[in-house]
C-alpha cells in the first residue's frame, strides 16, 4: 500500500478566506545588490565586490590594489566590444608603421626608426597603444619631417584652417556616413586606429556610437608626438652625401645639404628618374665631371628646397632665402657654360625649368627644357645606337656610360612630353623615341606580372616605375602625332571617335599589365599615386572635346555618352587618389607635379556637379563635393611651398563661385587673401605661365585663358585673347629672365 501523507479536510467556504489571509507569509530575502562589473583583485578571488570606486571595500579590507576593466555604467558586452576595436586598432597601428618601414624610402624608414627609438620611456599615465596611434596618426598626416619653426608667409595663408579629420584606406571604399560640421573633414569613417578614447569616468551608456567614433586630429600636436632628431640623427645617410660641399658655395652646412638631396631623392628623383643616383653620387665623391658638375648640383639643391621645411619663404618666388640664391648661383653656372654639351647640363635645364616652374615662370624656364633638348639632340641620345660611344671618357665603363645615357635619354623623352601637354604647347620639342633601350630591363626580368613583391628595395620599385613611365609614353607618342596636337584639345572638330577609341585601348591595356607593386592602391608611394593620376589625367583630356554640350557634330554626339561615363570613372578615381595621397603622405611634402592632377579633378568634378540634382539631398554630402573639398584643402596647404598653388587656389574657388557651388566656410580667410589688391598685385608681376587651368569646353563664360591672361585679367589688364595659343617661338623669345 502506498505510503501517501494524510489530507486535512478541506475549509469550509465561510473559513477559507480569512484563513487564506490570516498566513503567515514566507521570509523574503532582501533584493541582492548586482554588481555591473566586479574588479579584477575580487574576481580573481571570487570574493562578492560592491564596486565602489576608485576602491571598492573588499580591496580596502584586504589593503590591495583594486583595478576596474569595466568604465562606470559599463556592460561587460560593451567593454568586450571596445576591447575588441581597441585591439583592431593597435593592429591597424603597428601595420600601418611597417607598411611605413617596409614601402618608404630607406631615408624615411631610418628616420622614422631612429625616432622610435630616441623617445623617452612614456608616463605612467601614457599607454603604449595611444603612443602607437599617435605615431600612425603622424605618418598619415605627413608630419615626419623635424618639427621646425616653419613661419607661414605673409603671401600664403596657413592651411591650419582647413584641417581636417583623417580616414583610412578602406574607408574610401566602404562609402559615407554622417557629414560633420567641418565641410572638409572626409566623411568616408574613421580608421579603427582613430578609436574611442575616453576619460575613465566617462559614461559609456549616455554615449552614442556616432559620438565614440570620432575624434579630430587636431586635437593632437604633433611636435609633441615626435621628439626632434639626435646631433648624428644623419648619420646613417649615404655616405657619399658630405662631398656635396666641394660642389657649392651657397652654403656649407651639412646637415642642410644633407637633407635637400635626401629630400629630392625621396621625392622628384623618385618620380622623374633625371639621372643615374649611384652613378652621379660615385662622381659627387670622386670629384669627377663625366656625370657631375657645380651648375648640375645647385640646381639640384635649388629644386630640392622646395621639399624641406628648413627652407624658410619657400612660397615667395623674389625671397632672398637658400632657395632663391641656389637657382641664382646654377644660373650664373648655365651662362658661364653656353656651348658647352654634356649630360649634367642637359639634366640641370630640366631641373632649372622645374623650378621656375613651381614659381609659375615656365615661359621663363621654357627656354632651359628647349636647351636640354638641343643638348641631347648633339649628344647623339636619339640617334643610332652605333655611335653612342664616341665621346666617352676613357675613364668611364662601356656598361656605366650606356646606362647613364639611357637614363638621360628617356627622362628627357618621358619629360617633356608630359611637359607638351602639361603646359598645352603646340608642337613636342622631340617627336621620336631614344633609339637607347629601356633601362633597368635587368631588374625587371626576374619580377613577373602581377606578384606583389613585398622585399623590394626602393631602388628597384623606383626602376620599375621609370620603366613603366617609359612604356606610356611610348603609347602617347605613338598615338598623339595627328590624335592629340593642343589645337584638337581646344578645337570644336575633335578627333574620330575611332582613332581616340584605339588610345584608349591601349592606354588600358598598359595600366591593366603594369607590375602589381606599382597599384597605388596597394602599394601607395608618392611616384605610384602620382603615375596613376596621371593616368586618369590624360583620360580626361582624351574625353574632353567629346564633353561639349553644345556641339552638333555626328561624331560628338555619337561618342559624347561613352566619353562622359569614362570621364566620370576617371574622375572618381582621381579624388580617391587625392584622398589617399592625404592619407598616406599629407600635403606638408609631395611631388609639386600633382598640383596639375589636383586642378584636373577641382574643375572635372564642378562640371560633375553642375549636371546633378542636388533637391533631396545636400550637396555637402556628395562623394564629388568631398572631393572637390580635398582638392581646395590640398592646394592650401601647398601654397605655403609652392608659389603656384595660389593662383589656382584662387582660379578653382572663382570657378565653384560661378557654377553656384557654395565654398566651405574654411575657405574663406584663404580666398579673400588671395584676392587682395596686394596679393594680385604679385602675382601680377610674377606669373608668366602659359598653364591652361580651365580646359572645360562649351560652358559659359569658359575661355580657356592661358594663366598669365588670366592672372593679368585681376589686375585689370588685357590679356591677348581667349584660346590663346602660342607658338613655339612665342614661348621661346617672349619669356624673358
Amino acid at each position: 500500500m502506498a505510503n501517501f501523507r494524510p489530507l486535512q479536510p478541506a475549509p469550509t467556504d465561510e473559513q477559507n478566506l480569512p484563513q487564506h489571509q490570516g498566513r503567515p507569509s514566507l521570509t523574503q530575502k532582501p533584493k541582492r545588490t548586482v554588481t555591473l562589473g566586479a574588479c579584477v583583485p575580487c574576481r580573481k578571488r571570487k570574493s562578492k565586490c560592491d564596486g565602489v570606486r576608485p576602491f571598492c571595500s573588499c580591496c580596502v579590507q584586504k589593503d590591495t590594489e583594486c583595478v576596474f576593466e569595466l568604465w562606470p555604467n559599463e556592460k561587460p558586452s560593451q567593454a568586450m566590444k571596445r576591447k575588441n576595436e581597441e585591439m583592431q586598432g593597435e593592429l591597424a597601428d603597428l601595420r600601418e608603421i611597417y607598411d611605413f618601414l617596409q614601402t618608404r624610402s630607406e631615408h624615411e624608414a631610418q628616420d622614422l626608426l631612429a625616432r622610435i627609438r630616441s623617445r623617452t620611456p612614456a608616463s605612467p599615465g601614457t599607454r603604449l597603444v595611444q603612443r602607437l596611434s599617435d605615431l600612425a596618426i603622424a605618418i598619415r598626416h605627413g608630419d615626419l619631417d623635424p618639427p621646425h619653426s616653419l613661419k607661414s608667409s605673409p603671401h600664403s595663408p596657413s592651411a591650419d584652417s582647413l584641417d581636417t579629420t583623417i580616414f583610412a584606406d578602406d574607408s574610401i571604399a566602404r562609402g559615407h556616413s554622417s557629414f560633420p560640421n567641418n565641410i572638409l573633414s572626409p566623411i568616408l569613417g574613421e580608421p579603427t586606429a582613430q578609436r574611442r578614447r575616453h576619460d575613465v569616468d566617462a559614461d559609456v551608456s549616455a554615449s552614442s556610437d556616432k559620438q565614440l567614433s570620432q575624434r579630430s586630429l587636431s586635437s593632437f600636436s604633433i611636435e609633441a608626438i615626435l621628439q626632434s632628431p639626435s646631433s648624428d640623427a644623419l648619420e646613417w645617410q649615404d655616405m657619399r652625401f658630405p662631398a656635396i660641399k666641394r660642389w657649392t658655395t651657397v652654403t656649407q652646412d651639412s646637415n642642410l645639404l644633407a637633407d635637400l638631396i635626401s629630400s629630392w631623392r625621396a621625392w622628384e628623383h623618385s618620380y622623374y628618374h633625371f639621372l643615374e643616383w649611384d652613378i652621379f653620387l660615385d662622381d659627387m665623391a670622386s670629384g669627377k665631371t663625366n656625370f657631375c658638375s657645380r651648375l648640375l648640383v645647385n640646381a639640384l639643391l635649388a629644386s630640392a628646397s622646395f621639399q624641406s621645411a628648413l627652407v624658410k619663404d619657400r612660397a615667395k618666388p623674389c625671397a632672398d632665402n637658400i632657395l632663391n640664391r641656389f637657382f641664382e648661383e646654377a644660373k650664373r653656372l648655365w651662362d658661364e657654360e653656353d656651348g658647352l654639351d654634356n649630360l649634367p647640363r642637359l639634366q640641370a635645364g630640366l631641373l632649372l625649368f622645374l623650378v621656375l616652374g613651381k614659381q609659375g615662370k615656365d615661359r621663363c624656364g621654357y627656354r632651359f627644357l628647349d636647351e636640354a633638348c638641343r643638348i641631347a639632340q648633339n649628344l647623339g641620345l636619339f640617334a643610332l645606337a652605333s655611335t653612342t660611344s664616341v665621346n666617352k671618357p676613357n675613364d668611364v665603363p662601356l656598361a656605366t656610360w650606356d646606362r647613364a645615357r639611357s637614363v638621360a635619354a628617356w627622362a628627357l623623352f618621358n619629360f617633356q612630353l608630359s611637359m607638351t601637354f602639361t603646359y598645352s604647347v603646340p608642337t613636342a620639342l622631340i617627336n621620336t623615341q631614344p633609339p637607347l633601350p629601356i633601362p633597368y630591363n635587368d631588374n625587371s626580368q626576374s619580377e613577373g606580372k602581377h606578384v606583389y613583391q613585398k622585399s623590394t628595395s626602393s631602388l628597384t620599385t623606383w626602376s620599375a616605375h621609370f620603366r613603366s613611365e617609359c612604356d606610356r609614353h611610348i603609347i602617347i607618342l605613338d598615338c598623339s602625332k595627328n590624335l592629340l596636337e593642343v589645337d584638337n584639345l581646344f578645337s570644336d572638330v575633335p578627333p574620330k571617335p575611332e582613332q581616340l577609341e584605339v588610345l584608349y585601348l591601349k592606354l588600358e591595356g598598359w595600366w591593366q599589365t603594369r607590375l602589381a607593386r606599382l597599384n597605388a592602391m596597394t602599394y601607395p608611394t608618392a611616384e605610384n599615386i602620382l603615375a596613376a593620376m596621371q593616368y586618369h589625367v590624360l583620360i580626361v583630356r582624351l574625353m574632353n572635346p567629346f564633353l561639349n554640350p553644345d556641339s552638333t557634330l555626328e561624331r560628338v554626339v555619337s561618342y559624347r555618352t561613352r566619353a562622359r561615363a569614362i570621364t566620370e570613372s576617371s574622375l572618381k578615381d582621381l579624388r580617391r587618389l587625392v584622398m589617399l595621397h592625404e592619407l598616406r603622405h599629407g600635403w606638408s611634402a609631395c611631388i609639386p607635379y600633382v598640383l596639375n592632377a589636383i586642378n584636373i579633378t577641382g574643375f572635372g568634378t564642378i562640371e560633375e556637379l553642375s549636371h546633378m540634382d542636388f533637391t533631396r539631398d545636400p550637396i555637402e554630402t556628395s562623394e564629388p563635393y568631398i572631393g572637390l573639398a580635398s582638392c581646395l584643402k590640398a592646394l592650401s596647404a601647398m601654397s605655403n611651398f609652392i608659389y603656384y598653388s595660389q593662383p589656382l587656389y584662387r582660379v578653382l574657388t572663382q570657378a565653384c563661385e560661378a557654377a553656384g557651388i557654395p565654398l566651405p566656410l574654411e575657405t574663406t580667410s584663404t580666398m579673400d587673401y588671395y584676392r587682395t589688391a596686394e596679393w594680385t598685385a604679385h602675382a601680377t608681376n610674377n606669373i608668366n605661365s602659359q598653364y591652361i587651368a580651365d580646359i572645360r569646353m562649351g560652358i559659359a563664360g569658359v575661355t580657356n585663358e592661358r594663366m598669365n591672361n588670366v592672372v593679368k585679367s585681376w589686375g585689370g589688364l588685357s590679356g591677348t585673347g581667349p584660346r590663346m595659343l602660342a607658338d613655339r617661338s612665342a614661348a621661346v623669345d617672349g619669356r624673358g629672365d
